[in-house]
């Protein structure tokens, strides 16, 4: 009576969504139970049932399970063992009552239980531990539904892409038995529509390897904090995608050169950042150390947002792809001392282009023969003048550098009337 009335003096405060929880406790000690329930109910718990049988959690389905320790027998381990391989939206936390002159049981029993509680001695504990373990059970549960409508989504995205590709590649066998003879500039139109899955990949890889980190929760349950990270890689990936899909949509509608250009003013340092979260990827697999290197005050643009990420992707994904497994690539954003222009500078110490090869790097489909005898990519050659073409658009310059077996160094350079400087 006198440990009741101690905790009656501090009381905790409990919340109606933890007030009405279904708390089981595993026992077969009704003294234990009666004076167990006696706390549980001053805690302010309302929703409070035992059980001595194995079936517990089929026909209660409780929200919290509490084993007597005394109680706990192979059978019962068994049954906790199935229980911890339950998915999220089934499970429950489950808590180890140890009662007074108990002398608890090995190592492989202690893994089965979420905590472990003295009873009575840590009376003043039971009620946080009892809030502790419900909250997370409960946030475990919401990331666990969040990543299944996050899969949802990804998965219509997907079927987007794929749906578009399909019906670009039949427009363009159309146009072309119907027009064999069209000029070689419409036909280098046609080849843009059947080689879009170059501008494609990188964002649907950065879906697809995020998102598979999440599934399999390869850094534990889904409640750590990397997880959140990831969402918001998926997510910007995901809309750079769709950004892409719709161009790609919209080439196959018109031959229309001039780009509807959305200005606005970005914020260059997160622009940059999220571009290279999903280049991440990317570059661990290739075996490429990636690195950025931009201040926290970096000024930001006005400029169309996802052209300039696009621009940074294609440009980061063309050094990694024709960097060495082992090298480097970087980008730096500088602000120029002269007129304050902002500088991004996109470097890798891959295989380099000479004079002639870097001339034919600037043309559509240009092929470098040292890249194809040094690497194992054969790209479309669209990723530099495309590039060059929409920072032009932009407003800016395009400058490159490149020696043979040195590496290559892209500069673009926007002017100081488009810079917005941070107050």
């Amino acid at each position: 009576m006198a440990r009741i009335l101690w905790w009656r003096r501090f009381p905790l405060s409990i919340n109606q969504e933890n007030k009405r929880a279904r708390i089981l406790v595993v026992s077969d000690d009704q003294d234990f139970l009666t004076d167990f329930f006696a706390s549980l109910r001053d805690i302010g718990f309302l929703n409070i049932s035992s059980s001595t049988g194995c079936d517990f959690t089929e026909n209660l389905k409780p929200e919290l399970l509490m084993f007597d320790a005394d109680f706990l027998d192979e059978n019962l381990k068994n049954v906790l063992s199935q229980l911890r391989r339950l998915p999220l939206q089934d499970a429950c936390p489950v808590l180890c009552i140890e009662k007074e002159g108990c002398d608890l049981f090995d190592e492989e029993s202690i893994s089965l239980f979420d905590d472990i509680i003295s009873f009575p001695q840590n009376l003043n504990r039971l009620g946080l531990c009892c809030f502790s373990l419900l909250n997370s059970s409960r946030d475990r549960r919401a990331w666990d539904m969040d990543r299944q409508r996050l899969e949802g989504e990804l998965k219509k995205k997907t079927q987007k892409a794929d749906l578009a590709l399909v019906l670009l590649k039949q427009a363009e066998r159309k146009i072309l038995e119907q027009n064999p003879d069209l000029p070689e500039q419409n036909r280098e139109n046609n080849n843009i529509i059947a080689d879009m899955s170059h501008e494609l990949r990188t964002p649907l890889n950065a879906i697809l390897g995020f998102s598979e980190i999440m599934k399999q929760e390869r850094l534990g349950s889904l409640g750590h904090e990397k997880y959140l990270g990831y969402a918001g890689d998926i997510h910007n990936a995901s809309k750079h995608l769709l950004g892409i899909v719709n161009d790609v949509l919209d080439l196959a509608k018109t031959e229309a050169e001039e780009e509807n250009l959305q200005i606005t003013e970005i914020s260059v340092l997160d622009a940059v950042n999220e571009t290279m979260r999903m280049m991440a990827l990317l570059a661990e697999e290739s075996g490429i150390e990636l690195s950025v290197n931009i201040a926290d005050d970096f000024p930001g643009l006005k400029t169309d947002e996802r052209r300039f990420k696009q621009v940074l992707t294609n440009l980061v994904t063309n050094a990694v792809k024709f960097t060495r497994r082992g090298g480097r690539v970087s980008v730096e954003g500088q602000v120029d001392a002269e007129d304050g222009a902002v500088l991004m500078i996109i470097r890798d110490n891959g295989i380099g282009m000479s004079a002639k090869e870097l001339a034919l790097a600037l043309t559509p489909y240009g092929q470098i023969l040292a890249a194809q005898t040094h690497t194992h990519v054969r790209g479309t050659g669209l990723g530099l003048p495309v590039s060059k073409r929409s920072v032009e658009a932009l407003g800016g310059d395009f400058l490159i550098t490149s020696e043979p077996g040195l590496g290559t160094a892209i500069t673009l350079r926007f002017p100081p009337d488009l810079v917005v400087s941070k107050e």
